[in-house]
């Protein structure tokens, strides 16, 4: 069995292909540190990328709180350059992805519904 970051690297690397063009897919903890981008090097950088989903996820769950909407599951901000995405995936693990601002969101359903079981299913593994 490969190492966990390898693993996660390597999934990480199967959404950004199975989706429409992403500017990034990046792995971010609840510290807002980048685990792991694809990408390794992305258009927008990897503190902006970690910022911005520290950001996205506070706002988020914020409105869910005064709207009694639960916990927060995926959070979607788009602008007329680009497009950015948050996914939940754990108290611990976010998924961030930019993306083409014309895309519509549900053009992405079908990877992550794919790729996201495979995410945690690599992040419950004990590191190696």
């Amino acid at each position: 069995m490969a190492p966990r970051q390898t693993e996660l690297e390597r999934i990480l690397s199967q959404l950004a292909q199975d989706l429409p063009d992403p500017h990034w897919v990046a792995l971010v903890d609840d510290q807002g540190l980048v685990l792991s981008c694809v990408p390794a090097n992305p258009v927008v950088d990897e503190d902006r990328i970690s910022g911005m989903t520290a950001a996205v996820v506070t706002m988020g769950e914020r409105v869910m709180e005064e709207v009694q909407g639960g916990a927060l599951r995926f959070a979607n901000v788009a602008g007329s350059n680009r497009q950015y995405l948050m996914v939940v995936l754990t108290k611990e693990r976010l998924l961030s992805i930019g993306l083409d601002p014309k895309l519509t969101a549900q053009a992405t359903f079908r990877s992550l519904s794919r790729w996201v079981p495979e995410l945690l299913g690599a992040l419950q593994r004990r590191a190696r």
